[in-house]
């Protein structure tokens, strides 16, 4: 399962039920386990948020979307049964479980990065194969908190450190120092807001968990709450200065433009129609009837076709050459290199962004998606426009549904009613649900429901100190920062990757001082 978890979907269900098995037939008498589990208060907790979603079957009228849920959700209720039921892990292999989790996320960002080097993709967010990239980067966020954990709860005997995860290990600090960069390079590189959200989450939980549980002065305690404070802050005023800087424009003095291309033909000067991209008016001197040739004549994408990633090539063809500084005529598409063709085929529009991808990049596809919906009123295929309108659906619904919400497997019917009562300018493909677990939660079961929610997630941290773990607060941490931009228990890859850790921190760690091991 933890292998399964970054490598291979087909694995996280397999994995459940081998589990399952194992918990039937090897151990102690079912029906001790089924005593230990129903007397565990905490599992018992965990495990209403499925039943909640039993519940939702009473007044939902979708039979066959409610039971393809529930079977997604099946970790919701499978790990707190088994692990609640069990004895708990003894150090050696929690540590081992750990590291095998890590090896296999290290493996899984080597393949991701091979793609990257090939260079084949359209988005730089396609380089994750196995599974959606905003899931991979909670693995990957996941990851460098245990190195973290690690490193910090390494003990040092006789001035030498201990090796890492175990005494007899070989992976040792240096290693884990170069794994926790690896991972911050492939978070910078997948230009995620969510797994940059993540990333954040987890440094300032970090450093809250230093400065709450590990320091004494004084000092040290006003200099670690000024850098708490300080890292968000800088970090939030930085991404407003830069986009603020995407959507500005100079002023242009069209009576100075040229009105000619080389080649003698009118150029189209427009500030009006076409976005900004990257600070710069994409509709300053266009030639459409030059471009359409040149481009016709090296590619075999037809001009007034689709990039292979279903775009519309027009449009791909003139914001890549408004970002590289060309003008969008013959001799703007003579200068694009193969490379830039292969890239414009592909989808990508924006140049700088292959160059130099990231934070700056993410921050300015986000800066385009915002005014196409600012001005024009067209959500379509931007991240950021997308979720607004979801979320007015969301809304709506919730006002509709205040208490108890549409049910189980009602959410995707009840999605597309709202958007038609709304008149979302939308398109069909578009049209998804929430991307955020709260809303999703309170759509489906009302505000019951969402308090049953949340309730779940922060009880078991909150009902015994031994459970306020480094691990268990990085892990809370950033699964309730993922739950805000994305509907993390909504898919296989995020329900698996919720349940593994919430149910292994809390019961195979959490309960060692309940329950002894056997010598």
């Amino acid at each position: 399962m933890a292998v399964s978890l970054t490598l291979s979907p087909f694995l996280m269900g397999a994995s459940q039920f081998l589990i399952m098995g194992v918990w039937l037939f090897t151990g102690d008498p079912v029906k001790v386990k089924l005593q230990r589990f129903f007397h565990n208060k905490i599992a018992l907790v965990l495990v209403s948020l499925y039943l909640l979603h039993l519940i939702g079957l009473i007044y939902t009228s979708d039979f066959a979307y409610a039971f393809k849920d529930l079977r997604v959700k099946l970790p919701l209720l499978i790990l707190p049964l088994v692990l609640s039921s069990e004895r708990p892990l003894d150090k050696k292999h929690f540590d081992l479980l750990m590291l095998i989790y890590v090896a296999s996320v290290f493996v899984a960002t080597c393949i991701s990065f091979g793609y990257y080097l090939k260079n084949d993709y359209g988005d730089i967010r396609e380089i994750s194969h196995f599974i959606s990239h905003i899931r991979f980067c909670l693995n990957i966020v996941m990851a460098m908190g245990i190195i973290l954990y690690y490193i910090y709860e390494r003990p040092i005997t006789k001035g030498k450190v201990v090796p890492a995860f175990s005494t007899k290990t070989a992976l040792n600090g240096y290693v884990m120092w170069f794994l926790l960069f690896w991972f911050v390079s492939q978070i910078y590189l997948f230009e995620s807001l969510s797994g940059y959200l993540a990333f954040a989450g987890l440094v300032v939980a970090s450093l809250l968990y230093l400065y709450f549980t590990k320091v004494r002065s004084t000092t040290w305690k006003v200099v670690g709450l000024a850098v708490v404070i300080a890292v968000p802050v800088v970090a939030g005023l930085l991404v407003h200065r830069t986009f603020n800087r995407l959507l500005e424009v100079e002023p242009v003095d069209l009576a100075t433009l040229e009105k000619k291309t080389a080649l003698g033909n009118d150029y189209w000067h427009d500030t009006i129609c076409f976005p900004v991209e990257d600070g710069q008016y994409i509709g300053l001197y266009f030639c459409r009837p030059e471009m359409c040739e040149a481009w016709n004549q090296r590619s075999a994408l037809d001009y007034d076709g689709l990039t292979r990633n279903g775009e519309n090539l027009e449009a791909t063809l003139a914001r890549y050459l408004t970002s590289k500084g060309l003008r969008k005529d013959a001799s703007g598409v003579a200068a694009l290199t193969d490379e830039d063709l292969r890239n414009v085929e592909n989808g990508v529009a924006n140049y700088n962004n292959l160059t130099h991808p990231g934070v700056r990049a993410r921050l300015s596809e986000t800066a385009f998606e915002y005014n196409q919906y600012r001005r024009y009123n067209n959500p379509n295929g931007g991240s950021l426009s997308q979720r607004i309108e979801y979320t007015r659906a969301s809304w709506h619904l919730i006002q509709q549904h205040p208490v108890f919400g549409v049910g189980t497997g009602d959410l995707p019917d009840a999605y597309q009613r709202a958007y038609d009562e709304l008149q979302s300018p939308l398109e069909p493909q578009y049209r998804h649900r929430a991307h955020n677990q709260y809303l999703s939660i309170t759509v489906g079961f009302g505000i019951v429901g969402l308090l049953l929610f949340l309730v779940t997630l922060l009880l078991p941290y909150c009902s015994a100190k031994r459970y306020r773990t480094y691990l268990y607060t990085v892990f809370l941490v950033i699964a309730l920062l993922s739950m805000l931009p994305e509907d993390t228990i909504e898919t296989q890859a995020g329900v698996m990757w919720f349940a593994f850790f919430n149910t292994l921190l809390i019961f195979a760690l959490g309960n060692r001082e309940e329950e002894p091991q056997k010598q």
